[in-house]
């Protein structure tokens, strides 16, 4: 053996045959005590550098090694994470990492990831046409935030999904319900239906949050709703998607309704307003009748698929109206609320949504629209008012 390659003769620099020529190697314990081996280098000056270089940053703390498999670790962060999740939230990352993730990446060692490869990774998944842009943009942030967690567990130096662009979303077209369609729509939903139908019309709600709505949630004296919940693909009842609670503003027509509604579930319970949803399955007392047999329990919390698929889609097809889905209504809501001069930053407050950007990039195409024909509005109203048709800027109107 010649006296490079023996082991401690250059000083844990060694020497080695390639077809290319020879190159040299080193060896270096991490913080953490585990060995690990960097090689390819041309001259032994190079590695000398390098592994001075990086023995620094051992010796800071700023770099672990370790030969832990991204499944490894993804499996082993997905247990830990489980009792501070919700169950959807739990089961989106679990299926993020089946579907996307560990197919791809699985097998790379965990330390061994890079920017580069993570970026490749995802174009690769977008140009296969399997997913849409908001699904593998998602799949990315749930693995920012598992590596994340391997920083913070000393076994990765930095996060490399962190420098990883989201796919650009671009604009989607969502379909609503127009003003003038709104009242056929209401006309043909069922007496059972048409509360929760007009309450999400009125307030932009996701059905999760109108469903796990209690009577108390209503304050009717200052036109609002408190939305604090969300009832969870498993029957449960857990937080709303921003972890936030908020207060939707109604109007009059909605409170009146909501306070003839409530006062009718009180009657219906022995509970106290905070106990009972302010929505329930009816019970059922003929075969052609919405909601379930008293069998199966009175007045219990409504099935999300029941609403979208039966008494939604019944309501459109007896209004004649195109098919949409149930989350349109919430489209609707913001749609209304444009169009008749609220600003983005209504639309937000109302929907609930943690950032302007995500208003802007939904609902700012419908602003822009409605705001085309705002400057000759004003000079109809000013020539109007000057002809004494109308009140708008007259004196008495001045603060």
């Amino acid at each position: 053996m010649a006296d490079g390659n023996r082991r401690g003769s250059k000083g844990s620099i060694y020497a080695y045959k390639t077809k290319a020529g020879t190159r040299y190697r080193f060896a270096f314990r991490d913080a953490a005590g585990k060995q690990t081996t960097k090689r390819d280098f041309l001259s032994r000056t190079a590695a000398r550098r390098e592994r001075e270089r990086l023995m620094g940053k051992v010796h800071r703390g700023e770099v672990r090694v370790s030969r832990e498999s991204l499944e490894g670790y993804w499996l082993r962060y997905l247990q830990q994470r489980r009792p501070y999740l919700e169950n959807g939230s739990w089961q989106d990352y679990r299926r993020h990492g089946e579907l996307r993730i560990l197919p791809h990446l699985g097998q790379r060692k965990l330390t061994a990831l890079t920017a580069p490869e993570l970026r490749e990774w995802l174009v690769e998944l977008s140009e296969s046409g399997e997913w849409a842009p908001k699904t593998l943009n998602n799949a990315l942030k749930a693995l920012v935030v598992c590596l994340s967690h391997a920083v913070a567990d000393g076994v990765l130096g930095a996060n490399p999904a962190a420098y990883v662009q989201a796919l650009p979303l671009g604009h989607i077209e969502r379909d609503y319900l127009r003003l003038h369609e709104i009242s056929p729509y209401l006309q043909a939903c069922s007496d059972v239906y048409r509360p929760l139908a007009q309450t999400l019309i009125g307030t932009g709600m996701r059905i999760s949050e109108a469903l796990a709505l209690s009577v108390a949630d209503l304050d009717l004296d200052r036109g609002a709703i408190i939305v604090a919940r969300s009832l969870k693909d498993d029957g449960s009842v857990g937080s709303t998607k921003s972890d936030r609670f908020r207060r939707v503003e109604i109007g009059p027509d909605l409170a009146a309704m909501l306070a003839d509604h409530a006062a009718r579930r009180m009657e219906q319970t022995n509970d106290a307003g905070h106990r009972a949803l302010l929505f329930v399955t009816p019970v059922r007392e003929k075969k052609r009748d919405k909601g379930r047999w008293s069998s199966k329990g009175e007045h219990g919390a409504i099935d999300r698929g029941t609403v979208s698929r039966g008494w939604h889609k019944q309501a459109l097809q007896d209004a004649g109206l195109r098919d949409m889905p149930l989350h349109a209504l919430r489209h609707t809501a913001s749609a209304a609320w444009l169009c008749t001069g609220r600003p983005l930053m209504y639309v937000q407050r109302q929907l609930g949504q943690a950032q302007i950007t995500t208003t802007e990039r939904l609902y700012g195409h419908l602003e822009e629209a409605f705001a085309r024909n705002s400057a000759a509005d004003t000079e109809a109203m000013i020539r109007a008012a000057a002809r004494g048709n109308h009140r708008g800027f007259a004196a008495s109107d001045a603060p």
